[in-house]
């Protein structure tokens, strides 16, 4: 009788899951366990609360693991399961509340004598309230006189309104920038949300997550609000939006089964357009896109894992090829070639570390005119605090001379 209730014991020990979050050679590896799932996903506040964006991988003993390169900060997350059951961390490093009546796993990442470490999320007076300061500068260097000319300077403030409420999650960006330093709305989005059903409103805002396809979200640029429907193998949301005094709408839908995915989107036509379909399938971390309208339109393949993103999408229209990749934080290159006209460019930057918190940043450009230019500068990163400055060549404009580039970015 024991041996029974010792082997009923572990039977239950090994379906209950389990989680945790540590660092392991500069990187943040999170694990949770549950040899039920035939799906884990990791959504937090590093990938905007995607629920599809990060696919961890089963390893062994129903363990699934997956590792993301993140700057010192504090964050949350949460574990997606099956694609619709959001499960808490229950051995999280700390809890923060989820607007929704539950908690979310928090945990701040801190940089102690050079190396990463995990703590306890910073408490603060109120996460209602968050934004961030941009600050660009581009003007060009008079190598005669070395000074600097026609300088062009840009400052954006935003502002980002989340406050908590049991059920709903609410966010409204607030804008000012050196055209007009009053702020003025610049998107809003609220979404309710349970286990069955799904309703929330837009103004200039992606809130329908069900969108993942290569062109911009329609609400990016639209009023409406969206419903939908959450089912035990697909979920189906309709946007209906104002245009040209007009009611219109789109349909999204994803299907998944074990670790497959595949998302539906649907324009009807219109008097100005004709009808829109994309379709999208994921599965072992490729991805594969088309959109059809008249006739097929584009197609793009990408790949992704821990240390490798790589996309490439080919428009039939006009024979355009564009392609992208990233190979950790390290080097990214991107061009773009057109069969038609028999043009193209490439483009790459090597981000180096040389110290802490500092990087040696390269950029190389080179066309079919023969343009060659190059950028070359350094990186400071210092906790919500990012500077970047490069001398070299405007890639969109003038090869013939150089420029000093100054950028900065701060979040509160």
């Amino acid at each position: 009788m024991k041996k029974v209730l010792l082997t009923v014991f572990l039977i239950i020990l090994s379906i209950v899951s389990f989680s945790k979050v540590y660092v392991y050679k500069g990187v943040v590896v999170f694990e949770y366990k549950d040899l039920t799932a035939s799906s884990v996903y990791l959504a937090g506040s590093f990938n905007n609360w995607d629920s599809t964006a990060l696919q961890m991988k089963k390893i062994k003993g129903g363990i699934w693991r997956i590792t993301l390169k993140l700057s010192p900060g504090d964050y949350q997350y949460k574990f997606v399961i099956n694609g619709t059951d959001w499960k808490e961390d229950p051995e999280a490093p700390d809890y923060a509340p989820d607007g929704f009546g539950g908690k979310n796993g928090a945990f701040s990442l801190v940089l102690e004598n050079g190396e990463l470490k995990i703590k306890k999320a910073t408490k603060q007076e109120s996460g209602i309230i968050n934004g961030s300061y941009v600050f660009d500068l581009k003007s060009k260097i008079d190598t005669d006189t070395y000074s600097l000319k026609t300088p062009t300077l840009s400052h954006v403030f935003n502002l980002k309104i989340n406050p908590e409420k049991s059920g709903m999650k609410f966010e409204a960006n607030l804008v000012a920038d050196n055209s007009s330093w009053q702020f003025r709305l610049e998107s809003l989005k609220v979404r309710w949300e349970n286990n069955r059903f799904v309703f929330g409103l837009f103004n200039n805002s992606s809130a329908n997550t069900l969108w993942k396809f290569y062109e911009t979200n329609i609400e990016y640029n639209k009023t409406g609000f969206y419903g939908g429907i959450k089912l035990r193998v697909a979920d189906v949301v309709v946007d209906i939006y104002s245009e040209n005094n007009e009611l219109k709408y789109f349909t999204t839908a994803r299907v998944g089964f074990e670790n497959t995915y595949i998302y539906l989107g649907y324009l009807p036509a219109t008097d100005e357009t004709t009808m829109n379909l994309y379709i999208r399938a994921e599965t072992l971390n490729v991805g594969i896109e088309g959109k059809y309208s008249d006739s097929l339109e584009y197609l793009k393949a990408d790949f992704i894992n821990d240390n490798l993103y790589i996309e490439g999408i080919y428009t039939l229209v006009n024979k355009n090829i564009e392609f992208y990749s990233k190979i950790t934080s390290l080097l990214e290159i991107s061009g773009n070639y057109n069969i038609s006209e028999n043009t193209y460019f490439l483009i790459g930057g090597l981000n180096l570390p040389i110290l802490e918190n500092i990087n040696i940043l390269t950029d190389m450009y080179y066309d079919n005119s023969n343009n060659l230019g190059y950028k070359i500068g350094v990186e400071f990163i210092n906790s919500n605090v990012l500077a970047e400055l490069k001398i070299g060549h405007d890639f969109d404009m003038d090869f013939e001379n150089y420029y000093l580039f100054i950028s900065a970015k701060a979040e509160f």
